[in-house]
């Protein structure tokens, strides 16, 4: 809360900006995002001059201001405009002509009765108590609408500087974070949250992996960690999740047993898969068994409009045909045995490869490119780096290890491996340069990857989305890669990373490492590859796939996000 005279100079600093009113144009054009961002639908079909359908609700606007949204806003019920400032006679005039009432109150005393909506945009900056303002928003209407700049700096017309952990606590619903169109990146960050309406209730059949089971140990499985991640980030958008998967798995959700522990054995052997790689195939006892338990035990819980998500190819296709489910997804395809109408890739370079495999010349409008997702809490991210190079893989030739241990003789550098093989199965030998370090924890990998000078990821082949590198960027690490398959997407040359293609351009790669900025390539991971920011995009591929029960491709829809799940946030070099 800030004090009586900060708050008045707050409001006396906010009159004198705008002056007479006479020019808003600035403001009108940003109000224009900020109902966009908010979910307030636009009339009709309409898309010149920005009109809003307030679809006959009442609404309360709180810190309106001389230009509220309400102005254009057609079909309304009642509104009210809330502003503590006493703005010239001419504007309450265009309030009182428009059908629109203006109360000078501060958003902490009102008490106006109930609404169908209440507005909030850029207005907590200025007021003198950010968390009374919200709760007096909730007590005035179910739904409430925010659209806020955070992590700005304090000065004389700001008093506050709001953060996302701060609105999101004080609403109760996690929003989501995005980026300014205008404006210097540094400042123009904001958080958009909706109170009030639940997200549609979906139902997922999740299949997990026959020969691991979902946890956080088997970290060196991709698959099992995109599994693991997925039902958490469904299950906190409020959607209904069944994993199907091994027994000793933990997820976030219901659970069901569909092998046991000693059937997996029974397949592989008692193998070290912390030095092996992975033992699976899709005829083996494991996943035979998996495969007809998943089938009857979905079977006895499937019903109408429910999803099936596929996490393995091929080796889940038995299931798939026999359950039946018309809502099949395949999701985070790194592969290439897809069978699914719907199919959801880890990059454009896989898709594209994947369509020249099948020999398909044409798009699809139910395919999606929706990268891999992470918790940043996960990764410790540091300013502070050694000067020891990583990689972070299985140790297998056609993953780079060979151009990384090269890179680290010739610069002289310690580099670290840790990944399933053996040193010797590649002819290199444990040295000065290169150590071994077998296979590591989340937290081992989060530790030695904030510290490493750079983490390296030089795959021959074309890699379809590459998690180490994203991992490492949530470090603050830039990764140094090869320049084709996922990393032409996902690395920013000379700003996250360094795509390379001669070992000149390794060589140099791993030398100006250090010129790249941490929190710079940490941003870009938040913004990207964040489980909150890829949580949008499949809750937005998922309601495609569901408006086939209705209008199917020609459905139409006013809301947050119908172009923005497509965006990407990219950072700006310091």
């Amino acid at each position: 809360m800030s004090t009586d005279q900060d708050w008045s100079d707050a409001q006396r600093g906010e009159a004198e900006w705008w002056g007479d009113c006479s020019n808003t144009a600035d403001e009108e054009a940003k109000q224009v995002f900020y109902a966009e961002q908010m979910g307030i639908p636009r009339w009709g079909s309409h898309l010149v001059g920005a009109v809003f359908d307030a679809a006959g609700k009442s609404i309360l606007d709180i810190g309106g201001g001389p230009v509220s949204l309400l102005l254009r806003t057609k079909n309304r019920g009642r509104a009210v405009v809330a502003d503590p400032i006493r703005w010239p006679d001419w504007i309450i005039g265009r309030y009182q002509a428009a059908g629109i009432e203006f109360v000078q109150k501060p958003g902490e005393t009102l008490d106006l009765g109930l609404f169908d909506e209440v507005w909030i945009y850029n207005v907590l900056q200025h007021v003198q108590d950010p968390a009374e303002v919200l709760r007096r928003a909730m007590l005035h209407a179910p739904i409430v609408r925010v659209f806020e700049w955070i992590d700005t700096a304090v000065n004389a017309m700001h008093p506050h500087s709001l953060t996302a952990e701060f609105l999101a606590d004080a609403l109760g619903v996690p929003g989501r974070i995005i980026q300014s169109p205008w404006g210097p990146a540094t400042a123009e960050r904001a958080w958009v949250g909706v109170v009030g309406l639940a997200p549609v209730r979906r139902r997922f059949h999740l299949l997990g992996l026959a020969h691991t089971q979902t946890t956080t140990e088997f970290v060196m499985c991709a698959y099992t960690q995109k599994v693991l991640k997925l039902a958490r980030m469904l299950t906190d958008r409020g959607y209904d999740v069944i994993h199907y998967g091994a027994e000793g798995s933990t997820v976030p959700c219901e659970h069901v047993d569909v092998i046991s522990q000693a059937v997996q054995r029974e397949a592989y052997g008692d193998y070290d898969w912390h030095k092996d790689f992975f033992k699976h195939d899709p005829a083996d006892l494991a996943y035979r068994t998996f495969n007809v338990n998943a089938i009857r035990e979905i079977g006895a819980r499937r019903q109408a409009g429910d999803f099936l998500l596929c996490s393995f190819g091929n080796y889940q296709k038995p299931i798939a045909d026999a359950v039946g489910i018309p809502y099949t997804c395949e999701l985070g395809i790194g592969y290439t045995g897809v069978f699914a109408r719907y199919r959801v890739f880890e990059s454009y370079a896989w898709m594209h490869y994947v369509y020249g495999l099948l020999k398909q010349g044409d798009g699809s409008w139910y395919d999606a490119v929706i990268p891999n997702y992470f918790d940043p809490a996960d990764f410790q991210f540091s300013e502070t780096k050694g000067d020891y190079l990583l990689y972070v893989g299985r140790l297998i030739k056609r993953k780079g290890v060979l151009i990384a241990a090269q890179v680290a003789e010739k610069l002289k550098m310690e580099l670290l491996l840790v990944g399933q093989g053996s040193l010797a199965d590649l002819g290199l030998q444990p040295g000065p340069y290169i150590k071994h370090l077998g296979t590591v924890g989340i937290k081992g990998r989060s530790d030695l990857m904030a510290r490493a000078r750079a983490v390296f990821a030089p795959t021959e082949y074309l890699e379809p989305f590459g998690g180490v590198s994203i991992e490492a960027n949530f470090c603050g690490t830039p990764v140094i890669t090869t320049d084709w398959g996922c990393f032409s997407e996902n690395v920013v040359h000379g700003v996250t990373g360094f795509r390379c293609r001669t070992f000149a351009d390794f060589l140099a790669a791993a030398q100006m490492a250090p010129r790249l900025h941490p929190a710079t390539i940490r941003r870009w991971a938040e913004d990207n590859f964040s489980m909150e920011r890829v949580g949008g995009m499949y809750a937005h591929y998922f309601d495609q796939i569901a408006d086939l029960d209705g209008r199917g491709w020609y459905a139409e829809h006013e809301g947050v996000g119908r172009l923005e799940w497509l965006r990407r946030q990219y950072p700006q070099e310091p």
